[in-house]
């Protein structure tokens, strides 16, 4: 079996309570959703290569064919002895729920970053992967298409399937926007309450017509969120702090 890879790189998680922890990065292609503050390119081209840098956050690329192998890909993944854990993030990693369940020989804890709208390659990774950051998509964030209710089924079904375990940690992150509405994040907190170990409530960081959020409708979030799950969190994207991948 193989997958399309866009990149591999070795960086710090810069999102969630992992924050700072150093991962090997495998960023895979394509998603299918479109969020209004999505940072990453959505174009792919089936015939490039996968991108692997050469040495940590020197932006030196080396091109590696594709698609890829598990074998292969571990073995690049796993080059620096350093790491916490692998970081399987894309696009959306659970489009290629069947290959990433081949990656069960891995060395490191395999930390999954996820929209959790496929419950179905939901299902094929549970016995593999140790850590899930799974993002709910709330009725601000995407052109749902008007199907808003199925994708925040899936995404409750989803949580439900990799829910934090004895084996596995599962975290919930979700955007704040300048329009979210707190009724929409208390629905979805009511679904995955019992399965998350911690919300974090990330304040999006202004891209296109996304502008800030203050603080004050943040910790009014946060306040809310704490009668429902015990452990909130107010965490931002770190990384985009220092310009690091």
């Amino acid at each position: 079996m193989k997958a399309p890879v866009r990149e591999i790189f070795v960086s710090v998680q810069g999102e969630g309570p992992y924050v700072g922890y150093r991962q090997a990065f495998v960023r895979f292609p394509k998603c299918n959703l479109e969020c209004l503050y999505c940072d990453t390119a959505k174009d792919w081209d089936s015939n490039k290569k996968c991108m692997v840098e050469k040495t940590p956050g020197s932006g030196d690329f080396a091109e590696e064919e594709n698609p890829i192998t598990p074998g292969r890909l571990l073995t690049i993944a796993e080059r620096d002895p350093k790491i916490h854990s692998i970081s399987l993030t894309g696009g959306e990693p659970l489009l290629y729920g069947s290959f990433i369940k081949e990656l069960k020989g891995a060395k490191y804890p395999l930390y999954l970053e996820t929209n959790m709208t496929l419950p179905e390659g939901a299902k094929d990774v549970k016995d593999v992967v140790k850590i899930v950051s799974g993002d709910f998509k709330l009725k601000a964030h995407c052109d749902f298409k008007n199907q808003y209710e199925k994708y925040f089924n899936a995404t409750a079904r989803s949580f439900s399937i990799l829910r934090r375990t004895s084996f596995r940690d599962c975290f919930c992150k979700i955007i704040v926007t300048p329009d979210l509405e707190k009724e929409d994040l208390m629905h979805a907190l009511d679904q995955i309450k019992g399965t998350i170990s911690a919300l974090v409530l990330q304040p999006v960081t202004p891209v296109g017509p996304v502008g800030q959020v203050s603080p004050k409708f943040v910790l009014d979030l946060q306040t809310a969120a704490m009668d429902v799950v015990e452990d909130v969190r107010v965490i931002p994207q770190t990384h985009r702090m220092w310009g690091c991948l």
